[in-house]
């Protein structure tokens, strides 16, 4: 049987129960050992890797919006909802910007399980639509920090607490990414590119690809306003806050500090783009037929200010990761005609 463990204290259990957050210490827990494939399943994962026109032969792009619910959130909400599921837990409570809400809600109903998604009063309309029409409950909340407050308060009604941010299966379940990368590519690629908010897409890649014979410079993108990983490698960010990237707006992420050791292990870094490069990635991806959501095209935004500074050469091989589906915007092509 696979084990939690926290990497802080040393805390070690096994996996019989629904932990969320280590008990001695309050610190983040991961798995160890090998874990069983998801029992609920929607089809996630197996997504195209493609060259896009104009953007050269090197640089390839992971469609992760054409998960089933138009998120990479999937791969987590499959192994988590069905770790849930084994255990017998009937009720689940999350809190999400959107993305994550719907991803938990649709493989909440595959599973069975009732859930309840808190989220930020700012949620995007088409987002929270999706939730409720997923059978979800909605519970509102002021933004999305008090979003996560609230969440872990609702867990007292007897509901388990699947927090994506905390999660250890969702982080595991976020795994498979990096080893069909390197299938579909048929190496290790030097680079890859990917949104970060609370980092488990982040995480999922650097402890897939530590599987691997070597470790891809990982470089993590966040949006101005919201930038807690840049600001605890280079101090500070001073930026007008991002209206845009509303997927990426979490400011105390629980694993910050392996987020961090994710990125400058792999030789990689964090960087932040303002809405103006967002809107001129989102434009570019559009036209390029990918129709993507604002916070996706923060990947593109940072590859161009990589290329522009050198940290990634033209002969390098790149993937950037598109994570979410910009149908779930009905505003998105208004937002770059004018």
């Amino acid at each position: 049987m696979p084990k939690y463990i926290c990497k802080k204290c040393g805390f070690e259990a096994d996996t019989d129960k629904w932990i969320w957050r280590c008990p001695s210490c309050g610190g983040v827990l991961d798995i160890k050992g090998k874990v069983e494939a998801p029992k609920i399943t929607l089809g996630e994962g197996n997504t195209p890797l493609i060259n896009f026109f104009g953007f050269g032969g090197n640089v390839y792009f992971k469609l992760e919006y054409l998960n089933p619910t138009g998120s990479f959130k999937d791969r987590g909400s499959a192994m988590a909802l069905s770790q849930a599921q084994r255990l017998g837990i009937g009720c689940i409570v999350e809190d999400s910007s959107g993305n994550a809400g719907i991803s938990v809600a649709a493989y909440s109903a595959a599973a069975g399980i009732w859930a309840t998604v808190v989220v930020p009063k700012r949620c995007e309309p088409a987002k929270r639509h999706f939730i409720e029409a997923l059978g979800a409950e909605i519970v509102e909340a002021e933004d999305r920090e008090a979003a996560g407050n609230r969440a872990r308060e609702l867990e007292t009604r007897g509901c388990a607490y699947i927090g994506h941010q905390w999660n250890p299966w969702f982080i595991k379940g976020m795994e498979t990414i990096a080893s069909e990368i390197i299938s579909q590519l048929g190496k290790v690629p030097d680079a890859v590119i990917t949104p970060v908010s609370s980092g488990t897409l982040l995480l999922g890649l650097y402890n897939g690809f530590k599987k691997s014979e070597k470790l891809p410079r990982l470089y993590a993108v966040q949006a101005s306003g919201f930038s807690p990983l840049y600001d605890a490698i280079h101090g500070k960010y001073e930026g007008k806050p991002s209206k845009l990237a509303d997927a990426l707006q979490v400011l105390n992420p629980p694993r910050l500090e392996q987020m961090k050791e994710a990125v400058l292990k792999s030789g990689g870094d964090a960087l932040v783009v303002s809405d103006e490069e967002i809107v001129m990635a989102l434009s570019k991806l559009l036209k390029a037929g990918a129709i993507v959501e604002p916070s996706s095209a923060t990947a593109l935004a940072g590859y161009v200010q990589l290329i522009n500074s050198g940290k990634i050469k033209d002969k390098e091989k790149v993937v950037v990761i598109l994570t979410g589906s910009g149908l779930k915007y009905p505003e998105v092509i208004s937002l770059i005609s004018h």
